[in-house]
């Protein structure tokens, strides 16, 4: 049964039906909070599925869905003949965790679970427990989860694609943290583990200048950071010229959208704006274009070549006439969690690894 502390405590629960959150989310970080901040102590043990579900009115089914998402953060103890039991680690919960935080557009979707299940595995063998917090990309967000989070002590948070607004946040709570992904870093403060674009730049103008090239146009999304190949393949005597997809109906996140845009784009796009190559900064726009390509009978790779840069390590469809750079999940972990370790081991920075994209057909073009 719950202490008369914690029936007093569900019973203040109040869920407003008009609000963003659904139900269990909302309880998820009520809950989160009373722990946070000890109204529900460590070493307690935690409402039963059904107290939860009377005391709230919510179904059994999402009741138990938000015991197992607090003991998947951390928060609790599932234990068999027990029962569920608040977590404790001296006075925090939290102690001896590291925190990973992307955004919530991009979990399962821009970032593959490789790369959580490398971070998890590799810092559970050295005796850390993680936990996945998650922030919004939406400049009118007030972070209040991920501020929540932050005032509990942490070892370190690692900032995957973090805003500059995420990254303010971060520097002024105060905790260590490393920010990757992240092309252009807010302060040089913290350590930032970067995807090496300049590494895409000469191996993609090498392989354009072997196969002949002359003009190569590069296309972003709406969104996309400005960077510039055209410098290097200048360098080459190859000419480059720039486009960008709006983003029309597509909404943040929405990666289906982008490719609607795109393949809107190049359905009506004239064939004499059509370069013999295409560089995408978006594997998904690329996909868009090719599939309007190849509706309006242009043949790729013979008539013109696609080519996507993505540093997610998760993209489009394998389409084979789809070139594309990718950085390897599973490697960018193992670097990320082999930097952590070392920062928490020796308690100083070591030098931040650069993750770099690979070409993943193989060795060479297929032009």
């Amino acid at each position: 049964m719950p202490t008369m502390t914690q029936a007093t405590i569900l019973s203040d629960f109040k869920f407003d039906a008009d609000g963003e959150m659904s139900a269990s989310d909302a309880l998820c970080c009520f809950l989160k909070e009373a722990i946070t901040f000890g109204r529900i102590k460590g070493g307690e043990k935690f409402p039963a599925i059904g107290e939860i579900a009377q005391a709230t009115g919510m179904s059994f089914h999402h009741a138990r869905k938000v015991i197992e998402r607090l003991a998947r953060e951390g928060y609790v103890n599932s234990r068999p003949h027990v029962g569920t039991v608040v977590r404790s680690r001296g006075k925090n919960v939290l102690r001896g965790r590291v925190l990973v935080a992307p955004p919530a557009e991009d979990v399962c979707r821009f970032y593959p679970a490789q790369l959580f299940d490398t971070l998890r595995r590799r810092l559970a063998a050295a005796g850390y427990a993680t936990s996945l917090v998650t922030f919004s990309l939406d400049e009118e967000d007030k972070l209040m989860e991920l501020k929540s989070e932050l005032l509990r002590a942490t070892d370190l948070v690692i900032a995957l694609r973090a805003t500059p607004k995420v990254q303010r946040c971060l520097a002024r709570s105060g905790v260590k943290h490393v920010v990757a992904y992240c092309d252009r870093p807010e302060a040089n403060d913290s350590p930032w583990i970067r995807f090496a674009y300049e590494e895409v730049f000469v191996q993609f103008a090498d392989h354009c200048q072997k196969a002949g090239v002359k003009h190569v146009t590069q296309v972003r999304f709406e969104s996309n950071d400005p960077f510039d190949v055209g410098p290097v393949l200048a360098e080459r005597g190859i000419g480059s010229s720039s486009m960008t997809i709006s983003h029309k109906d597509a909404g943040p996140g929405r990666f289906d959208g982008i490719v609607h845009c795109a393949c809107a784009m190049f359905r009506e796009l004239p064939c004499s704006s059509i370069s013999d190559v295409l560089l995408f900064w978006n594997a998904f726009a690329a996909q868009g274009a090719l599939m309007a390509l190849l509706d309006r009978g242009i043949r790729a790779p013979e008539d013109v070549k696609v080519v996507a840069v993505s540093h997610k390590g998760f993209g489009p469809a394998y389409i084979k006439p789809l070139t594309r750079f990718e950085s390897d999940p599973a490697e960018a972990g193992e670097k990320i969690s082999d930097f952590v370790l070392a920062m928490l081991a020796k308690g100083r920075v070591p030098p931040p690894p650069v993750i770099s994209p690979q070409y993943i057909f193989g060795a060479t073009f297929p032009f």
